[in-house]
């Protein structure tokens, strides 16, 4: 049986991730087609009660992910239990006024609503919002 340090544990599983999200893996974007997808999700409370995060840096991108939550003890996490489009901006400042990456993903109530992007383009050695 082969072995797995932690590093590519972690590379195994956020490659694995990230196809998930990105459709990358066969009948995940068919499986999405048809269903009653939420274009424009509204929520009674914060959805990103769980924070958003950024990791993986490298020279020109990173990766940001989070999980759509509203109730975090709650077993769905308070979240309708359909997949729903969430849209996401990366800026060279903090109000937002400079955004130099932005786009869309799917949020699959068979992945707890996690959402995972890859951002890649950017400039190195500048701080991001």
């Amino acid at each position: 049986m082969r072995s797995f340090d932690r590093r590519a544990l972690g590379k195994l599983l956020g490659a694995s991730g990230a196809a998930l999200v990105t459709g990358a893996l066969p009948g995940f974007a068919e499986a999405s087609q048809g269903r009653n997808i939420d274009e424009a999700p509204s929520f009674d409370a914060y959805p990103f009660a769980l924070g958003v995060a950024s990791g993986e840096p490298a020279a020109d991108g990173f990766v940001i992910w989070t999980r759509l939550v509203t109730k975090p003890l709650d077993p769905h996490g308070g979240i309708d239990r359909r997949p729903m489009y969430v849209s996401w901006e990366v800026a060279e400042d903090d109000r937002f006024m400079c955004v130099v990456r932005s786009g869309r993903t799917l949020a699959a109530p068979e992945l707890a609503h996690a959402i995972h992007v890859e951002v890649d383009g950017l400039l190195p050695g500048r701080y991001y919002w």
